[in-house]
């Protein structure tokens, strides 16, 4: 939080010089004690490369920012939103085109080029709309390890190598999140080895495929439309208290979901595995709060139960995106400006009367 009020600090400064300042677009760069500031699409990528290989925190404004070639730093990204806030007018950061994580080489003293020898474990990626997708490159076929999305669109996830302990939350992901396939998509074998993936509170469009057979992948507290393919084959995949719209994989194991249908089906587990605690068929028309809601996606829905104590998952609390650890929450950590009033007169000894309030979301 230091660090952010650090940024709130920086970012009320460069309001008061809006004046001198043609952009909108601002990005800082906090290295330990010291913050740097950028303007303007090419932001981000100034302080990308201005930024350390480990732990340094680039905070982007609302706009649209061009990205780095790939990230290959282990540092934290927060922006503004991954929608518009029309209750406080904070527009959202957008990032054009996909953004690609990739351990980068490093050339030592003797010349001699290192193969992924700085890592990019432990990135965070919070509040951005990225109208691609991520791609998590291999390089050496070096895992990566404690990769953070939270509160971001994506137009998918492409899990290119290995990796572990990773958690994709409060999302909205468009299309599929999957191991990238050594071949074609549509062929029957394996990708890349997921060790402990959590999708969680999130709003998924499309499906969950192509991880190794032994993979351990955890589905939790999400709104699943992802389409059962004819090629996921190999199903590492756990379900809990999920609202799905489609049958889940043969193969998967599904504890304490809601299957919503308009007609009648056979009442069953859905093809799991290792499957209870499920309710199938329940009506679309009465299960969420919201008159005429149908569960497809719009920034104002808020997809809250009608009966949220009916349905209840295996850890307590209520199935879907409220539920869990991670409830349903699309406000990024960072402060937001909400108002700022500026008294440009003339003062004695060269100050100026600055007034801001600001708004943070605290809760995870």
């Amino acid at each position: 939080m230091r660090k952010f009020m650090l940024f709130l600090v920086t970012a009320t400064i460069s309001v008061a010089a809006a004046a001198q300042q043609t952009d909108k677009q601002m990005a800082t760069l906090q290295h330990g004690d010291k913050t740097s500031v950028y303007y303007g699409i090419d932001a981000f990528v100034q302080a990308y490369n201005d930024a350390a290989d480990t732990l340094d925190v680039i905070t982007l404004s609302s706009g649209e920012f061009n990205v780095p070639v790939q990230i290959s730093k282990s540092i934290a990204v927060y922006g503004a939103g991954f929608e518009d806030d029309t209750k406080t007018n904070a527009e959202r950061t957008f990032l054009k085109n996909g953004i690609t994580l990739k351990h980068g080489d490093k050339v030592d003293e003797d010349g001699q080029t290192n193969i992924a020898a700085v890592k990019v474990n432990g990135v965070r990626i919070e509040g951005i709309y990225c109208d691609g997708s991520l791609y998590i490159s291999s390089n050496g076929n070096e895992p990566i390890h404690n990769l953070t999305l939270s509160k971001c669109f994506f137009s998918g996830v492409d899990f290119g190598v290995e990796s572990y302990n990773c958690v994709i939350r409060q999302c909205r992901i468009s299309g599929a999140i999957h191991g990238k396939t050594t071949t074609s998509y549509v062929t029957q074998f394996p990708g890349c080895m997921a060790n402990n993936l959590l999708i969680a509170n999130s709003y998924l469009d499309s499906q969950v495929y192509g991880f190794y057979e032994s993979s351990t992948v955890l589905i939790d507290h999400c709104i699943y439309w992802g389409a059962t393919a004819s090629f996921t084959v190999y199903t590492p995949y756990t379900f809990t208290n999920n609202v799905s719209y489609v049958d889940f994989p043969s193969g998967s194991v599904s504890y304490n979901n809601v299957f919503i249908t308009s007609q009648d089906k056979a009442q069953g587990d859905y093809g799991g595995l290792d499957s209870h605690g499920n309710s199938v068929g329940v009506e679309n028309k009465t299960f969420f709060a919201e008159e005429g809601e149908d569960g497809t996606y719009a920034p104002y829905k808020t997809f809250a139960l009608r009966y949220p104590d009916l349905y209840r998952g295996n850890d307590g609390t209520e199935i879907g995106l409220h539920g869990g650890t991670y409830a349903w929450n699309k406000i990024p950590c960072i402060p937001r400006i909400t108002e700022c009033t500026i008294d440009t007169k003339d003062v004695a000894n060269g100050t100026i009367k600055l007034s801001i309030k600001a708004e943070a979301q605290t809760k995870e």
